[in-house]
């Protein structure tokens, strides 16, 4: 569950894209760790997408802040804040940017709890395959 709300360090963070949401990984307003293009020049280039750090403001872009929410049993998977934003500090710079298999909700999924996953591509792939996973 995501709301609009005042983000805190370690925090994972999304902003609506219109066709998708974009996540990251909140350690301050100078800082949030994700998975895109570097530059924030709005263009959708794969190859060139790595884990970055920019501010809050060019995370959002314009867009509206949603937090996440857990339920309790997500909070007990879940790492602690620091062990979070020193896991996404780690992996700045890094590519690989796959939108099935490791896009930016994947990166922020595996910061907070260790394991790649993507609501939104088992959406898509729902929706395509009728539910069947892949």
């Amino acid at each position: 569950m995501w709301e609009k709300k005042e983000p805190v360090f370690g925090d994972q963070i999304k902003v609506n894209r219109g066709f998708y949401s974009h996540h990251g990984i909140y350690a301050s307003n100078d800082c949030v760790i994700h998975f895109a293009p570097p530059g924030n020049t709005g263009v959708l280039d794969p190859s060139a997408a790595r884990i970055i750090s920019t501010t809050l403001d060019e995370f959002l872009n314009g867009g509206t802040l949603e937090v996440r929410t857990y339920t309790d049993e997500e909070l007990k998977k879940r790492r602690a804040p620091n062990e979070i934003v020193n896991y996404a500090l780690a992996h700045l710079g890094e590519g690989g940017y796959d939108l099935v298999s490791n896009n930016c909700e994947h990166f922020s999924n595996m910061c907070a709890f260790g394991t790649k996953s993507s609501d939104q591509v088992e959406s898509v792939l729902s929706f395509l395959f009728g539910g069947v996973k892949r």
